[in-house]
């Protein structure tokens, strides 16, 4: 009885689970901490839904499904795009992915010799070394972006014979004891903007040149690039005019003016030869001498110079600059895109990087300064802003101009500047309708007086009512200076043949050093024949006081008696973003944090507007891979192998920052 009472419930139990089955199924699976008792599945012969670890559906999908979409968004967007593209480009694309998979099929090993692995996350099997360099910058195609140049010490040493730009490329070669670069992304759209940025005058009689092409992203670079040096010929005219000045003191204004001409074809034909350049160019600079008010301090931005101006008239073409008051660089849109993106203008006679400690500034800046030396350029460098603003150097005050000079940091840099460019200064003839106009101090004779007597409203003083504190003694030792400083190097070099002869002067006499700097950087920006990089590492710190102590400007509440740069004639000679006034080339700059604690430095600091600049932020995840490997190839980095995830997380702990990966590499010894 007991027995079919038991077999009885047994039964009843089977059949509700039976008619449960469907609905509990869902109701197990989103309830994994419940489940059917083992006893009953046992007896009923119903098994319960096994219970789903949320983790393991979670890297399922992650693994498994977002790479499948990932994948088939890009396929769909690469097709998009390489429809578009040139079909000689197009051609190009197809053989170097074609050479690449090759390469990676001659790479795969054998698989029968390859074993079932336990732990796929990590592999005893020897790894096999990565190949991470080119032979030579001819090499380059953004292909090839993420590999390494070698490049020998001695050159290195040669380059930059007392100080390198930045402390990556120091920190690289003394743990390596190589000197190699990798090519960034950005760094090989700096170095295709240098290669770029050369005159070459014969475009505007290219029989090609018509009015649906001009607005295309090669003709407008030649053609600013030729027109950068014939508006800056008729603006030399007038350097002595404080207004010309302050408002094309930098290149913003200049290089807008510039595009918008541009982008007139009825203004590009009356360029087409030299005298109707000078011509045109005559009639703008006399139209915005009358046009431009006296009193209107601020014309340093485009926006504020177009509304000031309004039109220029050119024959029968009126030029309204309201227009682009609110996008004064309308440069072709396929400029952006393959340059620096909409971050960025799309092209000027600057470059200017920033972003924070070890973002890469002074690395892209390495690259573009390599390249330029390896392929027949000029490089003039200044590998530290800091260190001119610092009391590394003993400075002089010239007593007439008010400047102070650094005589040894000025002999340093001729040294340098003269050990880089060796073969170039041998036969660079110096252009005596340029030389001799400046004094010992760096000052020309048209330039404007360097330290005005300016009126400070709000303190109610002058700049130089310092004067009535300075007694009879410090008189008469000013006078005897000025005596002392009124010599100029053309009295000891009347009429030199080589740019060289002012170079070895100036290394052999600390007294006219600064005098002989000028001088050389005066041909280098005039020069038609030789193409001329200048690079400047740290130039944020030509905006801050320096610290040179001097009673002369306890005044004023933003130097609190420290000299400002632009009173110093190093930094005042490098500090301006005055690509413009290089004839044939460009200038290329970069910000520096250097003991700066999480300083934040943008171009809008500085008055520059804020797409004139470059924002670094590190290696992205692939580039990180390669700067790894080659630290793990070059013994930099003493980590014998690693897996996909801890490379993965090691960039995540970094951010791509380079700084804080040397950092790592110094005192880690990673085995990952």
């Amino acid at each position: 009885m007991k027995l079919a009472a038991s077999e009885a419930f047994r039964k009843l139990k089977l059949k509700h689970y039976q008619q449960a089955k469907v609905t509990t199924t869902k109701f197990y699976q989103t309830k994994p901490f419940f489940s059917m008792p083992e006893q009953i599945e046992k007896e009923s012969g119903v098994l319960a839904p096994k219970r789903v670890n949320q983790v393991d559906l979670f890297k399922r999908y992650t693994y498994e499904v977002l790479p499948a979409l990932e994948q088939s968004v890009e396929l769909d967007l690469l097709e998009k795009v390489f429809q578009k593209v040139d079909p000689v480009v197009r051609e190009s694309i197809t053989q170097a992915y074609i050479r690449k998979q090759v390469e990676q099929l001659a790479q795969q090993p054998d698989p029968s010799t390859i074993k079932d692995l336990e732990d796929n996350t990590k592999s005893s099997m020897p790894r096999e070394r990565a190949k991470l360099f080119l032979q030579n910058w001819l090499d380059l195609n953004p292909i090839q972006i993420g590999k390494w140049i070698p490049l020998n010490y001695d050159l290195f040493k040669k380059t930059f014979k007392f100080l390198s730009p930045g402390d990556f490329q120091k920190n690289l070669i003394e743990l390596s004891k190589n000197f190699s670069l990798m090519m960034t992304l950005e760094g090989f759209k700096t170095m295709d903007y240098v290669d770029s940025s050369k005159r070459i005058p014969q475009i505007f009689k290219y029989q090609k040149l018509s009015k649906d092409n001009f607005n295309k992203e090669g003709f407008f670079i030649v053609m600013f690039n030729v027109l950068k040096g014939d508006f800056n010929d008729q603006l030399k005219k007038h350097r002595n005019n404080e207004i010309f000045q302050r408002i094309f003191a930098t290149s913003v204004n200049f290089d807008a003016l510039l595009t918008v001409i541009l982008s007139h074809w009825e203004l590009v034909q009356q360029l087409r030869t030299m005298e109707q350049r000078k011509e045109f160019f005559k009639s703008l600079v006399d139209q915005l001498l009358e046009k431009i008010d006296k009193e209107q301090p601020n014309a340093s931005m485009p926006e504020l110079l177009f509304s000031t101006v309004k039109t220029l008239q050119f024959k029968d073409f009126t030029l309204d600059l309201t227009k682009y008051v609110n996008n004064p660089f309308p440069v072709p849109q396929t400029l952006i895109d393959n340059r620096f993106g909409e971050q960025y203008y799309g092209y000027s006679s600057n470059l200017l990087f920033y972003g924070d400690h070890g973002a890469g500034k002074s690395g892209v800046l390495m690259q573009a300064i390599m390249f330029a030396q390896q392929t027949g350029w000029i490089v003039a460098v200044v590998p530290s802003g800091y260190n001119w603003t610092s009391l590394k150097y003993e400075a002089k005050r010239h007593p007439k101009t008010g400047l102070y000079m650094q005589p040894k940091a000025a002999q340093e840099w001729l040294e340098q500047f003269k050990e880089a460019n060796q073969e170039h200064l041998k036969t660079f003839l110096v252009d005596l309708s340029l030389y001799g106009k400046f004094n010992l101090s760096g000052v020309h004779d048209d330039d404007p007086d360097p330290c005005p007597n300016l009126y400070d409203k709000r303190r109610e003083y002058h700049f130089k009512d310092f004067e009535q504190f300075i007694n009879k003694e410090e008189k008469d030792f000013e006078e005897a200076q000025d005596q002392i400083m009124s010599a100029r190097i053309t009295l000891k070099i009347p009429k030199p043949q080589y740019l060289s002869e002012i170079i070895d002067y100036g290394i052999s006499n600390a007294h006219y050093a600064t005098n002989a700097v000028y001088e050389v950087m005066e041909q280098l920006y005039n020069t038609d024949k030789y193409k001329v990089l200048v690079a400047v590492d740290g130039i944020n710190w030509f905006y801050r006081p320096s610290q040179l102590p001097s009673f002369r400007y306890e005044s004023d509440k933003n130097l609190r008696g420290y000299v400002p740069p632009y009173h110093m004639s190093l930094p005042r000679l490098f500090m301006h973003f005055d690509g413009h006034k290089i004839k044939n080339g460009t200038k290329i700059t970069a910000s520096s944090i250097y003991k700066l604690f999480q300083h934040d430095f943008q171009p809008k600091h500085i008055l520059l507007p804020q797409k004139y600049g470059i924002k670094l932020n590190g290696a992205p995840l692939d580039m990180f891979r390669s700067f790894c490997e080659y630290g793990i190839q070059t013994g930099m980095w003493k980590c014998d192998e690693f897996s996909q995830s801890t490379m993965e997380q090691f960039w995540m702990e970094t951010q791509g920052n380079y700084f804080e990966t040397i950092k790592c590499m110094k005192v880690h010894w990673r085995d990952i």
